[in-house]
C-alpha cells in the first residue's frame, strides 16, 4: 500500500469506511466496490419502493404523498399524514424498520462471491481493530 496513502489516514480522526478500507488494503479493487455499492444503494434506498411491496402504501399513494411534498416542501411521512394516508408517526416507525434491515456493503461482497463469508469476516475484523486503533490515537492526543 501506498505509504503516502497511509500517513494521510494516520491523520484523520475518523473512520475509513469499510469499502475504501478493502481498496486500501489491496483486498477488492475499487471497482468491485463501486459495483456493489451501487447494488448495495439501489437495494436499500427505495424504502417508497419497498413500503408499496409490503402492501403499506399504494402507487396512488405515493404519487399523492410526493406531489403534496412537493407542493408543501415537507417530508414524505408528513405528507402522508396530512392526506390521512398513514399517521406520521406510523409512517416514520416503518421507515426506521426498513432502514434497520438495509443489506451491508459485506453482504453484497459475499452474495456477489467476491468474498467469502470467512474472508469478510477477516476483513471487519482488521477495520475494526484500525478504527479502534486510529480513535484510541484522536483520545491520546486530545
Amino acid at each position: 500500500m501506498n505509504d503516502t496513502v497511509l500517513d494521510v489516514l494516520d491523520v484523520l480522526d475518523v473512520p475509513v469506511l469499510f469499502g475504501r478500507f478493502l481498496v486500501l488494503h489491496d483486498i477488492l479493487s475499487e471497482a468491485e466496490i463501486v459495483q456493489a455499492a451501487r447494488v448495495q444503494k439501489e437495494l436499500n434506498s427505495y424504502s417508497l419502493f419497498r413500503l408499496i411491496e409490503l402492501g403499506t402504501l399504494t402507487i396512488e399513494d405515493v404519487t399523492r404523498a410526493r406531489a403534496y411534498q412537493w407542493k408543501h416542501m415537507a417530508t414524505f411521512c408528513e405528507a402522508v399524514d396530512a392526506l390521512g394516508i398513514l399517521a406520521l408517526n406510523d409512517c416514520t416507525a416503518a421507515l426506521k424498520v426498513l432502514a434497520q434491515q438495509n443489506i451491508p456493503l459485506g453482504e453484497v461482497l459475499v452474495r456477489q462471491g467476491k468474498m467469502t463469508p470467512k474472508a469478510l469476516a477477516n476483513a471487519l475484523e482488521k477495520h475494526r481493530q484500525s478504527w479502534e486503533s486510529s480513535r484510541a490515537d484522536v483520545v491520546e492526543r486530545t
